[in-house]
């Protein structure tokens, strides 16, 4: 008997979270220090075959669209989780329309899949290179990991974390790999 009260209130539970009662929210923002010049930074980070190279973690799923970024673009990922998350969480699915592009300033683009919210991206030139400022605000709206969302919060923090600190490497990595390029190109005087 005790054993089919146990059952009956997780299945109550699972069915309260999987009905939208009680859907897991996220509000994070993650800051990077960029050291090299914005419109460096902003090709790279608006470029699907550049994102394809610096960005592993987020694994861009889909093909066949121009390269640059504008309203009404849309991309897709597969986003892998940090390797100690990943063993009890597979890799997620987000599909971003972008519906605001103000080049070397803003991005905002609605989320929709595994999870749905909003991601705005800003970018500022600094005296040492550039910062850009992630702000998601999400919901989980696949069951499975929201149910999950509520015992191993902190989990997802360090998963969210450790995606974006692999950007952060992989982005400052690439955009140095390029400045170093055009610095060893002939000057258009020679």
């Amino acid at each position: 008997m005790k054993i089919e009260r146990v059952t009956f209130a997780l299945g109550a539970l699972a069915g309260a979270l999987m009905g939208g009662r009680a859907i897991k929210a996220y509000d994070w923002r993650t800051e990077w220090n960029i050291p090299a010049p914005l419109p460096v930074v902003y090709e790279a980070m608006t470029s699907r075959a550049a994102v394809r190279e610096w960005w592993p973690d987020m694994e861009l799923v889909e093909d066949g669209r121009e390269d640059g970024l504008r309203v009404g673009s849309t991309v897709s990922f597969r986003v892998h989780q940090a390797p100690e998350v990943a063993r009890f969480a597979p890799p997620f699915r987000i599909h971003c329309v972008y519906t605001d592009v103000e080049p070397e300033n803003r991005l905002r683009e609605v989320v929709t899949e595994d999870l749905n919210g909003v991601l705005e991206t800003l970018f500022r030139e600094e005296p040492a290179g550039t910062r850009i400022a992630f702000n998601w605000y999400v919901r989980v709206t696949n069951p499975a990991l929201n149910l999950l969302g509520y015992v191993a919060e902190g989990m997802y923090r360090h998963s969210h974390d450790s995606v974006m600190g692999s950007g952060k490497k992989g982005l400052s990595e690439y955009c140095g790999q390029v400045l170093s390029v055009r610095d060893d190109s002939p000057s258009r005087e020679e």
